[in-house]
């Protein structure tokens, strides 16, 4: 069956004053044209029926190609509602582009565009004919947005065994030839080259196993690509042994943040803070702001932020703006600088203690299914980079919905369709099941079959103390 949607090609286009337009890198020209291309799905069609559209800006411009994967809804200055796919570019003189249309089912189309150099060239774009684009193969998943190179992650994941089964066992088991390694220790917080397991008593055994062995299998530092695949390998083989998780057990994941800046890392705690109530939907009821385990494990980075705002009568957003340096940052996030406030769902104690320069979050509940693990390994990467290099968020307005701001999530921040609609089914398995079965969720389970118990850790003391999506900005020679 095809598939078809209708679309306007064309481009915005603002003139930048010359005393602050920059200059080319070649010839010095001023580049005093601020233009966007822009492809707008239109007359309600369905944007997810387009995969992507590529921008083709020519050899001088650097890169030369630009993705847009993700659109966003646009008000046209005439007046009309759109999806729109677009690139932005900073130029100081005409150009053509070349743009490519990639269906959801694989088809392409190809048109190309002269920029148009003029305050009205949104709305005359907009007055012409519409064109169509029909997918006739068969619709598939929606890609996924590329890790960014250099990103590196790691990951704990709680678990327990059968007191039969010890820690060496499960590592020899564990172990992947040539490819990695798992080694068990009686203690260590080295960071390491190979896979470890090291023993977890703040976890508490299920029921049916009451003498278990506790542990957490914690990762190397790993890379997109080649790191996901090293996961997936050893979560197919923890399938095959007899572990389990419960309601006590989480999955951490570490962000390495080394190369960002203080006001970049400022920009992360912001969208988390802002964006934390609509995390909370994907995730199972135990793992949410004001159960049990997250008073003790995972606590509210908002709550703690709002505390602090609230004696200053700033916002959040204010709040975490007026962080000039790491220790202040740190300790309005997680309440203290010296290691002691790390149970937070987004915990920055490493980058004042110096162990390692990574943030954690920590809000996951337990899983060995890869699907939840890349997911979310996804989503904190994801987060983490792109917050860093959007500009600073504004608070929502009152009468924004929580559906509206998740969308918003997946729309402005991570930029990724495929994750959104892996956690949009997510969300409304959590909030929509019957609550005896979300009480526990997805978290009760063994591998390879299910097996429900729920205990609680002992207590813990918790210390408290939108620049548009796919807009792609060029500083290219044109």
């Amino acid at each position: 069956m095809a598939h078809s949607v209708d679309f306007i090609v064309g481009n915005t286009y603002a003139r930048i004053p010359n005393h602050i337009a920059k200059r080319s890198r070649v010839g010095g020209h001023r580049k005093i044209h601020d233009v966007t291309v822009f492809v707008d799905v239109v007359n309600d069609g369905n944007p997810d029926l387009l995969d992507k559209v590529s921008f083709d800006c020519g050899a001088t411009f650097s890169p030369q190609i630009f993705t847009c994967a993700c659109p966003i809804p646009t008000q046209t200055r005439n007046g009309t509602s759109v999806w729109r796919f677009s690139t932005r570019q900073q130029v100081y003189g005409p150009f053509d582009v070349k743009i490519k249309i990639y269906g959801a089912g694989g088809t392409t189309l190809v048109c190309n565009h002269e920029v148009q150099l003029k305050s009205n060239s949104e709305i005359m774009a907009h007055r012409e004919p519409e064109m169509n684009f029909v997918e006739y193969k068969r619709l598939r998943p929606l890609s996924k947005i590329r890790l960014p190179d250099g990103a590196q992650f790691g990951i704990e994941l709680e678990m327990s065994s059968g007191a039969t089964i010890t820690p060496e066992y499960l590592a020899y088991e564990l172990s992947g030839d040539n490819r990695y390694q798992v080694q068990a220790y009686d203690y260590t917080h080295a960071t390491v080259d190979h896979w470890k397991i090291v023993p977890d008593s703040s976890i508490v055994c299920n029921r049916s196993e009451p003498d278990c062995n506790k542990f957490e299998l914690v990762s190397p530092p790993l890379g997109p690509g080649a790191g996901l695949t090293q996961v997936h390998a050893i979560l197919s083989k923890v399938t095959n042994v007899n572990v389990k998780v419960n309601k006590s057990m989480g999955f951490h994941v570490h962000v390495n943040v080394s190369r960002y800046s203080v006001p970049q890392l400022v920009k992360v705690c912001q969208q988390f803070v802002k964006y934390e109530a609509v995390m909370d939907l994907l995730m199972p009821p135990s793992r949410r702001t004001g159960s049990v385990e997250s008073n003790q494990f995972f606590a509210s980075n908002r709550r703690h932020v709002e505390n602090l705002a609230r004696n200053s009568r700033r916002s959040v957003i204010d709040t975490l703006a007026n962080c000039e340096d790491l220790q202040s940052l740190v300790y309005t996030m997680n309440g203290a600088t010296d290691g002691s406030g790390r149970y937070f769902k987004l915990n920055l104690q490493n980058l004042v203690t110096g162990r390692q320069p990574t943030i954690e979050f920590r809000q996951h509940s337990a899983t060995f299914e890869y699907e939840k693990v890349r997911a979310w390994i996804r989503f904190c990467v994801l987060l983490t980079s792109n917050a860093a290099k959007l500009r600073a968020p504004t608070s929502f307005s009152s009468d924004k919905t929580v559906d509206e701001q998740l969308e918003a999530l997946f729309q402005y921040v991570l930029k990724d369709r495929d994750l959104r609609n892996y956690y949009r089914s997510r969300a409304q398995k959590h909030n929509h099941a019957d609550p005896a079965e979300a009480a526990c969720c997805d978290e009760c389970r063994s591998a390879p079959n299910s097996v429900s118990s729920s205990s609680h850790r002992p207590a813990k003391q918790v210390r408290h103390g939108f620049t548009g999506f796919c807009v792609t900005t060029n500083s290219g020679s044109i």
